[in-house]
């Protein structure tokens, strides 16, 4: 395999980010969950506020072919402070099984470690990617201290307030 570089994501990448978003909710069984697009991609990443950073990997001979990307974000706890949360770690299947993942997940962990105190991620329990976030010595919440999470979509938000407009 080629030497893969990692390097932080450009607006020029969401395309292909997009198209690999659209893959790992196939892989979750979860296709139809996609609402965004590649335009949502680039104003929520690169506008004045960016809500998102990712790192992309790349083939070091081709800069520009993105084969796994990582999306993570700016969060706090109120324990500890300055948190990242990890959103997606995805590798194209072709790419799996050479260190690409760990490169990309490494990055993040990296940049968590210098700037705050905590990362964060969501794994599916059923995703065999549970025994390489194991291997790196991260621990599941969900058995480790019962943890459950919970969520609102959008037309759960407008049930909940409905009283409030």
């Amino acid at each position: 395999m080629d030497s893969i570089t990692i390097r932080a994501g450009r607006k020029e990448d969401m395309s292909q980010i997009y198209d690999m978003i659209k893959q790992l909710a196939e892989f979750e069984k979860m296709a139809d969950q996609v609402k965004i697009s590649t335009e949502t991609l680039i104003s929520d990443g690169f506008g004045s506020n960016p809500a998102f950073a990712t790192f992309v990997a790349c083939p070091a001979t081709d800069v520009n072919k993105i084969v796994g990307y990582a999306l993570y974000y700016p969060c706090y706890s109120t324990w500890v402070g300055k948190s990242v949360f990890l959103e997606d770690l995805f590798v194209l299947p072709e790419h799996r099984k050479g260190g690409v993942g760990k490169k990309l997940f490494l990055a993040v962990a990296k940049l968590a470690h210098e700037s705050s105190k905590r990362m964060d991620f969501h794994v599916l329990s059923w995703n065999p990617a549970k025994d390489f976030y194991k291997a790196l010595g991260c621990v599941n919440l969900t058995q480790e201290e019962d943890w459950n999470v919970y969520r609102l979509h959008n037309e759960d938000l407008a049930e909940v307030i409905k009283d409030l407009i």
